[in-house]
């Protein structure tokens, strides 16, 4: 990787874009710059928002403000972002900064006084126009490996402080020494509607400089990733370019997008494949509900209408912010269209049944209401519902993807279910799409009905939930004398962990928690107050049905 100095990140572009963006941003870290992830990389129901700047697989290193301006919102949660500050500059755009450590200065301060306030690890506030101003390289914090964090690093955006509109950092001049081509691992033809390719109606992979035979409506998948010099890491791509005959068709490209787009991406990748394999095909092509900014479509949505006896040839561009670029060609040939019977939908097409991609749907039987927004949906289709049993239902196929998450109410049979207990059931979701993955959702029982709001398709059913948290503290099992450091593993095996709080000596004390470990912790107790001498703890942890677990124990400080 090519190295950059630590006040000033190098801009070069081959790349014009019509908005001037300032190019005045410092790097946020003082050591050499390499990229475990970079902005507009596919993710699980999102698009990457930003670049994750390795940090040398440690943490601790000193996080610096990229520009003058003030901390405008301080966000600490155990999950997403962990520990995140984000500063708002006078140009007009806040750079955030994520998985930290540790914040310093008055920053941290002001975030244990909003977490002492509320007696909680997890706040998420926004602070007054100067109430903490920073000046340029001002050291804001440590990285860490915070929330959703796979490993150290430091996540870093931009966005519009107006609009709050994700943007590339690469725009604004933070780009990396870079002379690798993307590698493209795969092209493949899509018969669209009733389209055929080489006779069939199923997706085909393409080969350089192949020839194949095309009917109907056709579009285009690319897998495809990027590499920077020094790395190995396999990133995201900058752009797609389709042409065909010469002409542009399509382009993907990966400057900007807005929160409310980001799951988008299940629109913008062959879905199927990705829950089936865990494969990434970027569409070329537009779905009919996929409004995503980072598409231009030039012609019918990345769209080829076929005609018989037209030849095309098609050229694809794969291309980084560098401006390295990887191409494919194929020709294809315009056939005759075949008059064929495809499969009928076995499915009730009445209303009830009939999703239209452009309205809001209600579907109620058997005690199940499900309401879905306007805008839910990437495709007009029929809806598949069965009653599996008593309270369980299967509610369309997790191969479809969702846009909203959706409201559902169930009205319970309570013929195989304890009423004395309706206060503890959970409803569970599903996949009966590729691998088989279930979850508990967030519910809440009203009235006699349970609710919640589930973000994809699957088979949905009640689950009792009576298993309480557990609760143990390896170190105080073995040894009542420690040091300045108090860590318990806290873990629930069903609904999962709402609540978590210790108190040492009666006095609720400020304690971390990180889910991928399972670990509760106070790392300095001096710094919460804790003298040296002997001590009584109590932790006491909830799930979301408020099943409870309390722990004590006695303890020396030494």
């Amino acid at each position: 990787m090519k190295k950059i100095a630590s006040t000033v990140f190098i801009v070069f572009t081959i790349f014009s874009n019509s908005q001037n963006y300032p190019k005045d941003f410092v790097s946020p870290l003082s050591i050499p710059i390499s990229l475990s992830a970079n902005y507009g990389e596919l993710r699980k129901n999102h698009f990457h928002s930003g670049l994750d700047i390795k940090t040398q697989q440690r943490t601790g290193l000193s996080v610096l403000a990229a520009q003058e301006g003030y901390v405008s919102r301080i966000n600490i949660s155990a999950y997403g972002y962990g520990k995140a500050v984000y500063i708002d500059h006078p140009n007009g755009y806040t750079t955030v900064y994520g998985h930290l450590s540790e914040l310093k200065g008055t920053i941290e301060e002001r975030a244990r006084q909003e977490q002492y306030k509320d007696k909680k690890y997890a706040v998420d506030f926004y602070l007054k126009p100067g109430e903490i101003p920073v000046k340029k390289g001002e050291i804001i914090a440590l990285s860490g490996n915070t929330g959703g964090s796979g490993g150290p690093h430091l996540h870093f955006e931009v966005r519009d402080t107006k609009t709050e509109e994700v943007l590339n950092p690469f725009l604004f001049g933070f780009d990396i020494g870079d002379n690798i081509k993307p590698i493209i691992s795969g092209i493949w033809i899509y018969p669209i509607n009733d389209g055929e390719v080489n006779n069939k109606t199923n997706k085909i992979i393409v080969a350089e400089g192949g020839n194949y035979t095309v009917s109907g409506e056709i579009g285009f998948g690319v897998k495809a990733y990027d590499k920077q010099n020094g790395s190995n890491n396999l990133n995201g791509i900058y752009f797609i370019k389709t042409y065909v005959n010469g002409s542009l068709l399509s382009t993907f490209q990966a400057d900007k997008h807005y929160f409310n787009e980001t799951r988008l991406i299940n629109a913008s990748v062959d879905y199927t494949e990705l829950l089936s394999k865990n494969s990434w095909i970027y569409r070329t092509y537009l779905l009919p509900g996929n409004t995503l900014q980072m598409y231009e479509q030039e012609v019918n949505r990345g769209i080829v209408k076929v005609e018989e006896g037209q030849i095309y040839t098609v050229k694809i561009e794969v291309g980084d912010f560098s401006g390295n670029i990887t191409t494919r060609n194929f020709t294809m040939n315009g056939v005759t269209q075949k008059s064929f019977e495809k499969d009928k939908e076995t499915l009730p097409t009445n209303d009830k049944y009939s999703v239209n991609l452009k309205k809001s749907y209600t579907f109620k039987q058997d005690g199940l209401s499900l309401d879905f927004e306007k805008g839910s949906f990437y495709e007009s289709f029929i809806f598949d519902y069965k009653k599996l049993g008593v309270n369980k239902y299967l509610v369309h196929r997790s191969s479809v993807p969702i846009h909203k998450k959706y409201d559902m109410t169930l009205t319970p049979d309570w013929s195989n279910l304890d009423k004395s207990k309706a206060d503890k059931y959970v409803i569970v979701r599903e996949s009966n799409f590729g691998p088989l993955k279930k979850e508990y959702l967030d519910t809440s029982f009203e009235n006699g009905k349970y609710k919640a709001t589930p973000k994809d398709f699957g088979i949905f059913y009640l689950v009792l939930d009576e298993s309480v948290p557990t609760i143990n503290c390896p170190m105080l099992s073995k040894t009542e004398k420690i040091g300045n450091k108090l860590i318990f593993k806290i873990k629930d095996i069903g609904s999962g962990i709402n609540t978590y709080d210790v108190f040492i000596d009666g006095k609720w004390i400020l304690a971390e928690y990180e889910y991928k470990d399972n670990s509760l912790f106070i790392s300095d107790l001096t710094k919460e107050g804790i003298e040296v001498g002997k001590h009584q703890v109590e932790v006491i942890v909830t799930d979301k049905v408020n099943n409870k677990s309390i722990y004590t124990s006695n303890f020396e400080k030494l």
